[in-house]
């Protein structure tokens, strides 16, 4: 059986490679249409910022912060710095997605250098993101690991396990699980299992 601290850093992990590989096909993309090699979809793209919005903010940021980084701070100040520079990136997401909307809705509407846009939006997008990933992983769990109880472990665990939606009897992670899978089938292929 495996206990509370390696589940609670697996399922964070497995959250920000779902997120990750999301990013990844967004800007993969928006490289074979730049190149002609693929017709842009505009309801899977929009699927796409739609899980990376959803994901990140009403999923995974929110149980970083309530459970993860609140239990650090009681436990130790030593990463005080460290998650008020993560938590300053999570209130920066909503005003990143934004851009990529917007971006995404000026090409949709056929504006000049609608697609070069979006592809560098998305690009510093992507690029903050891999930044925090690695923030979290390589240095805030190596300090969680460190500083945190069983007990601390249990609880976040607990956290990350519940995220039911009463209105669908699917928890959140399900939903998203099944809009991920859905994204993956849909891309076409290389980079999707959908047809070219």
């Amino acid at each position: 059986m495996t206990d509370s601290k390696t589940l609670a850093i697996n399922t964070i992990r497995a959250e920000h490679r779902a997120l990750g590989a999301v990013i990844n096909n967004m800007k993969a993309m928006l490289v074979e249409i730049r190149e002609a090699r693929m017709k842009m979809d505009f309801p899977l793209f929009w699927s796409m910022v739609y899980y990376i919005d959803a994901f990140p903010n009403r999923l995974h940021h929110p149980k970083e912060d309530d459970w993860l980084f609140s239990r650090l701070q009681q436990r130790t100040n030593t990463a005080d710095m460290l998650i008020a520079e993560l938590q300053r990136q999570h209130h920066g997401e909503p005003v990143a997605l934004g851009n990529i909307r917007r971006d995404l809705g000026n090409l949709e509407a056929g504006l000049p250098a609608g697609l070069e846009t979006l592809i560098q939006t998305v690009g510093l997008y992507a690029e903050a993101t891999w930044k925090h990933l690695r923030t979290e992983e390589h240095d805030m769990l190596p300090l969680a690991e460190a500083h945190l109880t069983a007990a601390d472990w249990d609880d976040i665990a607990n956290a990350f396990a519940k995220n039911a939606d009463p209105l669908t009897g699917l928890n959140d992670t399900e939903t998203l699980s099944l809009l991920f899978h859905d994204i993956v089938r849909k891309t076409p292929a290389p980079l999707g299992l959908g047809k070219q």
